[in-house]
């Protein structure tokens, strides 16, 4: 009767094991997902301790991805708190470890934390990728208890549980590549739009807040031309170490673009944006980088819901783009707010009133849009100086092309006028040639809509 109740039990948690590593393969959050195949080990299969180790795609390193016990992720040849020795074996090995009593099987028990923390009981079992079959970590958990000892009951459920955990993290790993940026580790345009959008309705339903912040690096292509492109990545990457630092988890930072950035800060209003800016551009003010002798800064535009009475979230980016373009206006190195210099100017005519005291913030941007105060010529303000930079980066690329021209024409001589080849390469250039007198016509076209302006009339 025992027997049976014991096998019914085992029979039990195999079930829910699996039916909890099912569900994980539908967590896309990696860090969410690590926490909870913690929680299932520490619960289920009865751990002191569980920890999570993860092989790095690229260097090979391995390093601590969560755990039950107060560990460091650090690499681990510093690790003092599980066995290198065991977990090392695993992966080279692709088999898994068990040991119901480590000092009595002998093979493990002089490693470091063997006798540092006196386990008595362990088992480590490798995390599988689905898609290559390459060992992507392990799973490593261990008791110092003589009165609970691991059985090979417990390693055939962590080995199956394992093996759900392992496609559950490559999923999550494949998510995060498909919405993360590879240089900066800042997520992409496309996950920041989806974000936004759903901040700002959230925010709509909630009678929330919601701020945004527009960030461009000063200069940066002076950075690229000066020093290589190699020291402009790494002046991205510490630039947006920085920026996080200086953010809540649930902020999100994203890379627009080259040296763009967008930051979402749901429910801050207008003066917690402000804060949170200026904290951002005064610690990146602060970077120094080897062999770059002027300064890095970063510009910042802040747009806020409800604040900018605005009635979609196209309204709010645009808000913040113009105030970004505001901020380089200014000299760069600066945090704007949009509607800041009309709100100035309000300030100022409520001063004469003698009624400043009585007005808020939202009552002073009410008034400035109810007026019109200087909306459209902003708007025209900002269309021009984006213009501006369009022509500019078109200018740098005509110059990439007559480059290119010239070592075309270095190479033609070398060419065997008598071959096929050349029939060929002969219609790319008509092509290439058809190409250019497209844009000239698209370049007439807009030059004329330019002229036609009533502002360019005599």
């Amino acid at each position: 009767m025992n027997e049976h109740l014991a096998k019914q039990r085992e029979a039990d948690r195999y079930k829910t094991l699996l039916e909890i590593g099912q569900s994980l393969v539908t967590i896309t959050d990696l860090d969410q997902l690590l926490r909870q195949i913690i929680d299932v080990l520490a619960k289920e299969i009865q751990s002191e301790r569980a920890l999570i180790i993860l092989r790095h795609p690229i260097t090979g390193e391995m390093r601590i991805a969560n755990s039950t016990a107060n560990v460091d992720t650090s690499t681990l040849e510093d690790a003092i708190l599980f066995s290198k020795t065991i977990v090392s074996d695993v992966v080279n090995k692709g088999k898994s470890i068990f040991s119901r009593d480590v000092i009595k099987d002998g093979t493990y028990s002089k490693t470091d934390s063997v006798m540092n923390l006196k386990i008595r009981s362990l088992m480590c079992v490798p995390l599988v990728a689905k898609q290559n079959g390459d060992i992507i970590g392990t799973v490593y958990v261990d008791n110092r208890s003589v009165g609970n000892i691991f059985s090979k009951e417990d390693l055939t459920l962590l080995e199956s549980f394992a093996s759900l955990a392992g496609m559950a993290i490559e999923n999550a790993h494949l998510y995060e590549l498909a919405i993360m940026d590879e240089l900066t580790k800042c997520y992409v345009r496309r996950y920041f739009e989806q974000r936004v959008r759903e901040e700002f309705s959230r925010a709509e339903r909630q009678g929330g807040a919601l701020s945004l912040l527009m960030i461009d690096v000063d200069q940066f292509k002076e950075v690229n031309d000066q020093y290589g492109h190699a020291v402009g990545d790494s002046v991205l990457k510490e630039i947006t170490a920085t920026v996080k630092k200086n953010l809540r988890t649930y902020d999100l930072l994203a890379r627009l673009g080259g040296d763009e950035f967008a930051i979402i800060l749901p429910e801050v209003g207008f003066q917690d944006a402000y804060r949170v800016a200026e904290k951002i551009r005064t610690a990146t003010e602060q970077l120094t980088f080897p062999g770059i002798q002027a300064k890095t800064t970063i510009s910042i535009g802040i747009s806020c819901y409800p604040l900018h009475h605005v009635h979609d979230v196209e309204s709010l980016l645009k808000k913040a783009d113009v105030a970004l373009y505001k901020a380089k206006q200014l000299g760069r190195n600066t945090c704007f707010f949009y509607g800041q210099q009309e709100m100035l100017e309000l300030f100022g005519q409520v001063a004469v009133d003698g009624g400043q005291n009585q007005l808020s913030l939202a009552d002073l941007l009410e008034k400035m849009e109810v007026q019109g105060k200087g909306d459209v010529s902003e708007e025209i303000d900002f269309i021009i100086g984006k213009s501006m930079d369009v022509l500019k980066d078109l200018t740098e690329q005509v110059n990439h092309l007559k480059i290119m021209a010239v070592q075309m024409n270095n190479q033609v001589h070398q060419l065997d006028f008598n071959s096929n080849k050349v029939v060929e390469l002969n219609v790319l250039l008509q092509k290439l040639v058809a190409r250019q007198e497209e844009l000239e016509q698209v370049l007439q076209d807009y030059r004329r809509m330019l002229n036609d302006l009533p502002l360019m009339k005599p």
